[in-house]
């Protein structure tokens, strides 16, 4: 090999360390987007209704297993408009029982799970 080949091979192989350093240490600081709109996510075998307090309560059912987009009053709760302060109660849609409740604001980067166990957690 020659001192000039020796010399191109060092370069190239300084540049692929250089560049795989980059894309390892940038996968660390990588901050994922935020949602850009409010969320419920059902876990249960069952469906669930979602329900804002107050006079524009439009139910939202969200079927066993299946998550959906939060909407008021028809729209999503969604980035350009950011956050509804109402709060809202999750129900069983069959029996109406009460599994919990969202506590206002509720904003686009809102997620909202209902546990296999019917618990209700706001992230």
């Amino acid at each position: 090999m020659t001192a000039h080949a020796a010399a191109a091979r060092q370069t190239l192989s300084a540049i692929a360390l250089a560049v795989t350093c980059a894309l390892t240490t940038t996968g660390c600081f990588y901050d994922a987007p935020q949602p850009q709109w409010a969320e419920l996510v059902n876990e249960r075998t069952t469906s669930v209704t979602l329900t804002f307090d107050g006079p524009a309560a439009q139910p939202q059912e969200i079927a066993a297993r299946e998550g959906d987009v939060v909407r008021y009053e028809g729209e999503p709760i969604k980035e350009e408009e950011r956050c509804v302060d109402v709060g809202a109660t999750v129900t069983d849609t069959a029996t109406g029982q009460v599994l919990g409740t969202v506590d206002p604001p509720i904003c686009p980067e809102t997620l909202i799970y209902v546990r296999e166990d019917g618990t209700v957690e706001v992230r």
